[in-house]
């Protein structure tokens, strides 16, 4: 598995959204600092499933997934990941037409 992960952090109508990539995995926060720990720990979650269950294919975030997030979301400011354990990567993405 990865030890480092690329997370998308956009803005949707009421709340933040982040999806990493990777695990396609979809977290929500009422702020940036919440929506990053959610998704930490959904990753920390879903990794601790994966190693009692070997069988599990990861796949990654479907593009026609991917499109919609960014359709249904909005653009939004970086901020510097924090933490120790799993490192997460924020980048920004324009709206894909």
């Amino acid at each position: 598995m990865h030890e480092k992960y690329t997370a998308i952090v956009r803005k949707s109508s009421s709340e933040y959204i982040a999806v990493c990539l990777e695990l396609n995995l979809v977290a929500q926060g009422a702020d940036l600092a919440e929506v990053e720990r959610n998704l930490r720990e959904a990753i920390e979650s879903y990794l601790e499933e994966l190693s009692s269950s070997p069988e599990t294919v990861v796949e990654p975030m479907p593009i026609q997934e991917f499109i919609e997030f960014l359709n249904d979301t909005e653009l939004e400011s970086s901020t510097q990941p924090s933490g120790k354990y799993i490192l997460l990567e924020v980048h920004e993405a324009g709206s894909c037409a």
